[in-house]
């Protein structure tokens, strides 16, 4: 056995990344954001997927961390998002900071947009707020979010960068860990505008106890008309999820150790977003789960409403 993680490794770190041309990968993101939806796994979307995956199995956790230290603006930042992968990265970014502002969200209804790994943007008809986002340029999003939640202090799950540039900009950043303010754990609630959050800090494994906050976000408290999103982060006991009231969208990592079936038969969302797929800071032969373990992990609930959605794509969630 050790031989043989051996040689994944060895493999891994010589693999060199596969080219995407731009045209491909507008037409691969194109199929995936507008020809298909997170809804339906259908022939065409897993084909994409598939082809997709091939870019990101090409492209280690080595060349992402030479990426994310390479100085913005730069030639050599240029050529690596030449990468395959690294296109499709910067699209889904690029399509958020067009869409968002352009949006119109009725009243009661809720539009999201996953940016990356567990990473979402969350618009009402008042108000826009960002979740767990982890991207190299995040902090362009400043400008069009109200406040941050974060669940835990592991890098992918944060952008420094934005976090600063909120703070600059007197918006709230919510964590169990960072600054002095607005740090907040069990029991503790939130409210902004019209959203109302409840908190509790759980475990992330056996040994990282107290570390996720789990976030309980009612996107219309103060209108009558309820829409509420359950964030688990990295939580990984199910028994700790225990949110007060109905909830409407459940967002977990879907390969944390959590019990998936006995989560949402705990909880009983409406929907479900299975989220985490592709971290690229994690080694491929190690915690880099593909589309294909995510589309199987979906079907295994045999349940309605179980959705995989990718980098990117818009969410339009109603009652």
């Amino acid at each position: 056995m050790k031989k043989i993680l051996l040689v994944l490794v060895l493999m891994a770190s010589t693999i060199t990344p596969l080219s995407l041309c731009a045209q491909s990968a507008d037409e691969l993101a194109n199929v995936m954001w507008y020809k298909t939806s997170y809804k339906e796994i259908t022939p065409e979307r897993r084909a994409a997927m598939n082809e997709m995956q091939k870019y990101a199995d090409s492209f280690t956790h080595t060349y992402f961390k030479e990426y994310l230290n390479t100085t913005p603006g730069t030639e050599k930042e240029k050529s690596i998002e030449g990468w395959g992968l690294m296109r499709f990265y910067n699209l889904a970014l690029e399509k958020l900071l067009k869409e968002i502002p352009e949006t119109k969200v009725k009243k009661g209804e809720v539009v999201m947009w996953q940016l990356y790994n567990m990473g979402y943007v969350v618009k009402t008809d008042k108000q826009c707020f960002g979740i767990d986002l982890y991207h190299k340029h995040a902090e362009k999003l400043a400008p069009m979010i109200d406040f941050l939640l974060i669940t835990h202090r592991h890098g992918d799950h944060y952008s420094r960068n934005l976090v600063m540039e909120l703070e600059r900009q007197g918006k709230a950043v919510y964590s169990n860990f960072w600054g002095k303010t607005n740090r907040v754990k069990t029991g503790d609630a939130i409210t902004v505008g019209n959203i109302s959050i409840k908190v509790t800090t759980v475990d992330h494994n056996a040994k990282l106890k107290n570390f996720v906050n789990t976030y309980e976000v009612n996107c219309y408290d103060k209108e009558g008309d309820d829409y509420v999103i359950f964030f688990s982060g990295d939580a990984y006991n199910y028994e700790q999820l225990n949110p007060l009231g109905k909830i409407d969208l459940f967002v977990p990592h879907l390969a944390v150790g959590l019990d998936m079936p006995k989560a949402i038969e705990k909880i009983k969302p409406t929907e479900v977003l299975m989220s985490h797929i592709l971290e690229l800071g994690h080694s491929i032969t190690q915690w880099r789960w593909s589309y294909e373990y995510g589309i199987n992990e979906c079907e295994k609930l045999k349940r309605k409403g179980v959705y995989l959605p990718v980098w990117g794509e818009m969410i339009r969630l109603e009652r």
